[in-house]
């Protein structure tokens, strides 16, 4: 085993940082915690889905993260979607899935999907 094998990668700084960042009138959140409670702005969660070894390829990962967009009003989600998407497109992810808008537990919710393979000797998203 490498050195480079023992790695973990881990995009979350990155992918927070590039959501923190939206240019957007919406007042927003971004947390790794789904919300307790109705929130009473927009959230924006992240959740890792899959950090694995691709078998066979010792310096290769597998990164998957989840993006839901949470709020009480259908329109400020509709407005952040797109920004989400191009955020996350823009650090070098492509999207696997995009959920409908849909209403969940007293608010709306919409569900992205990112994921790519890292070359862990450089971390660099590859495909």
């Amino acid at each position: 085993m490498t050195e480079t094998s023992l790695i973990l990668a881990d995009a979350l700084p990155t992918i927070r940082a590039a959501l923190e960042g939206l240019d957007t009138e919406v007042s927003y959140t971004v947390s790794a915690q789904w919300p307790r409670k109705v929130p009473t702005g927009a959230l924006i969660t992240v959740t890792e889905l899959d950090n694995s070894q691709i078998s066979g390829r010792l310096v290769v990962d597998r990164l998957s993260y989840q993006i839901d967009l949470w709020g009480p009003e259908a329109d400020e989600l509709r407005t952040l979607a797109p920004l989400v998407n191009t955020a996350l497109l823009s650090i070098g992810f492509l999207r696997e899935y995009a959920g409908a808008l849909g209403r969940e537990n007293g608010y709306f919710r919409k569900t992205f999907r990112f994921g790519r393979r890292v070359d862990k000797r450089n971390m660099r998203l590859i495909d």
